[in-house]
This record gives C-alpha cells, structure tokens and sequence, in this order.
C-alpha cells in the first residue's frame, strides 16, 4: 500500500482523533459527546457544517472554484451496545471509520484551491440500530447540490490488513428481524391430548422454515434463515398458552427478499393450523436491504485502486451476509461500498470485545478514499 506524505503527515492526529472517539462509544441517536468533538474539529479546518440532523447527524460541505460533480463520503457515529447495562464499545470500527473521514477532510481542505464541483461528508446516526441514513436521506442531505455519488468504507476483521475487498453488485445481504408467536392451549402435562402444545408447534416450525433455503431458493441464490430466540412456559408439568420465538433472515435480492418472507408466512401458519394452533409472524418495518454496489462505479473504483494497492490485494469476490444501512445511499445513488481489510496475526470478529483497529488500517483507509477524491477530478 501506498501512502503519501502528506497522510503519513496526519498520523499524529488520526491518534487523537481515534483516542478520543474509542473512549467516547455511545448509542445510537445518544451521540452527543461524538457530535461535538466531529463538528469542533470540521468547523476548525474550515468546513460548513450543519449538525444535530434528525438527532445527531452531521453533514459538512465545501465547493471548489470550478464546477464538477457532488460527491458523499459516509461515516457511522454509534458505537455498539453490548450488554443490558448499557456498556459501550466501539467494536464494530466506526471510530475508525469518522478517523478516517476527518483525515480526508483535512486533506480535502487542504487543496481546496484545486477542488471541483462539492464534496460532503456526512456522519450519520444509529446505524447499529434504527438507522440514520434513511432519516438523513428524508432530511434532504442528497439535495442542495445534488450528490451525484456515494462512497463508503468499513473497517473488515474477515479480510487481512493492507488488503481491499471491492466488488461489484451485492456486498452486503438485507436484513429482516422477524417474530413468530405460537398460541396454543394449556394445560397440564400429564394431560397433553387436552392441550393444543405451543412448544412443539414452535419446534415444527423452526425445523420447517429451514427447508425454504434448502427447496424453496434456487441454488444459485444465497439466502440465510434462523431461529435465535424461543420464550414459552415456566413449569416442569404444565403446557403454556403461547410461545414467542424471534428470528431474522437475509439475503441479496428483493424478488427473494419478499418470497422467503411469504414463506415463512405461510409454514409457520399452516403448521399451527394443522396442530390446532395459530402462528402470528410478524416483521421489523424499515430493516435494511442489501448493499449492491453500482457495476460501472465500482469498475472504476477498482482502477483507482490499482494505482495505490497491488492487483493481489484486491478482492473482488468478497461479499458477507451482514447488513449495513450504507444501502439506502447506494439505492438513491449510484456509488461504492468497500471494505478494508484490518485483521493482523490476531483474528478477533467484528462486535468482539477484543476487536480493535490500528492505526495502520486507518492510515490506510484514509490514503485510498483521498485517492478517489484525486483521480476523479475532485483536486
């Protein structure tokens, strides 16, 4: 990997900016402290800023003197809840992710004299949870000039260090919690052909559902359906009235998006009926589609690429069945969604407690969106 100087230059930064926001992980729509050090510190290179979008939410822009397109950088501000008592952890890499982006503003502001057409930076709310791209879109971040391109990184613990993964089309799957509940009739357990049992009901259905990956989905697609949560009864002898179960399935194309939904619709209500019971399933509203990178933008991503990493380190096959709310750019935009790979000898996932990122990666992430700004006539 490449690095100029003048990124090599921002290293001493990028610590205390990355020191500061991994020691001030907060929750979704709740990233106050966050809001303030980003906009303080884009307000001192010079940027217009606009913050407290919606609840968080930041966009800075800056225009050069000669026309050209309007192009977005994205960035993530929550950090990740992992426990009930509300400890934080930025275990996911979006304090990477704003360090990165505050570097390649301030390499931007830099050459402002050279800059063409608008650039925004937007730093979005709740991406773990509800979602701030959807609200920022709604707000009207993509107008006023209108973005012609989006552009995304994320921080990859699958991928090596100095690695990218670029690939065109689906990246990332859709994601659609789901919860089932089984109702029944109780009763005691020595009596059970007085009962209508909600748990053995349950049980048929989570065998059921998975034979709509395996028979229902030509082979060719990818889809993934689990069960990860069953709730019923509380006694040794006694048959409950109801069983609530909670599952999510995901995959990346809408047609069969929308068929696995009807299907698990329709097993988990037919297997009730037959047993006497009734399944009511009901999903998330709003959850995320998938991620698919535009064919034609990612090309020309992958070129740009080329000139900072070696072809080696470059993989353009890579795509995962986790979800990310970068889709909702990608779907009003044409642009590219890319992962940088940040795991060294030591593989810790993304969301473990033990997963931290260097500042080698984000040096790294920092040089190759600058090298976007560069070669598409930006500066």
């Amino acid at each position: 990997m490449k690095i100029e100087e003048c990124v090599k230059k921002l290293e001493n930064q990028i610590k205390e900016d990355k020191d500061f926001l991994w020691n001030h992980p907060e929750k979704g729509n709740e990233e106050f402290e966050t809001c303030k050090y980003i906009t303080k510190r884009l307000k001192q290179m010079g940027y217009i800023v606009k913050d407290n979008i919606g609840t968080t939410g930041i966009l800075a822009e800056i225009s050069g003197v000669q026309e050209g397109p309007c192009v977005l950088f994205r960035s993530e501000l929550d950090a990740l809840e992992m426990d009930n008592n509300g400890r934080m952890k930025h275990t996911c890499g979006h304090d990477a992710h704003m360090t990165i982006l505050l570097g390649l503003a301030k390499l931007i502001i830099e050459n402002k004299h050279k800059l063409k057409g608008t650039i925004k930076l937007v730093f979005e709310p709740a991406e773990e949870t509800t979602g701030g791209s959807k609200m920022m879109i709604n707000m009207g971040i993509l107008e006023n000039p209108k973005v012609d391109y989006v552009f995304g990184v994320h921080v990859w613990s699958e991928l090596k260090k100095g690695t990218f993964g670029i690939k065109s089309g689906a990246v990332m799957a859709s994601t659609d919690p789901f919860n089932i509940t089984v109702y029944g009739k109780g009763g005691h357990g020595a009596l059970p052909e007085k009962c209508v049992d909600p748990i053995y009901i349950a049980s048929l259905i989570t065998t059921n559902l998975q034979a709509i990956v395996g028979r229902n989905i030509n082979p060719k697609e990818v889809a993934t359906i689990a069960i990860t949560s069953i709730h019923g009864g509380n006694s040794n002898n006694l048959i409950p009235e109801k069983v609530e179960m909670k599952g999510i399935c995901r995959t990346y194309n809408n047609e069969i998006r929308d068929y696995v939904k009807l299907r698990i619709n329709e097993i988990s209500s037919n297997i009730a009926k037959s047993m006497n019971g009734i399944a009511k399933v009901n999903f998330k509203e709003d959850s995320y589609p998938a991620v698919i990178n535009n064919k034609e933008i990612t090309e020309i991503i992958k070129e740009i690429a080329y000139n900072i990493i070696e072809k080696k380190d470059i993989i353009t096959d890579y795509s995962t069945m986790c979800s990310d709310d970068m889709a909702y750019f990608l779907e009003e935009r044409p642009g590219t969604f890319v992962f940088i790979g940040c795991t060294d000898e030591q593989y810790y996932p993304q969301h473990s407690e033990n997963f931290c990122v260097d500042i080698d990666t984000i040096l790294n992430g920092t040089q190759f969106l600058y090298e976007i700004v560069k070669k598409m006539n930006f500066i």
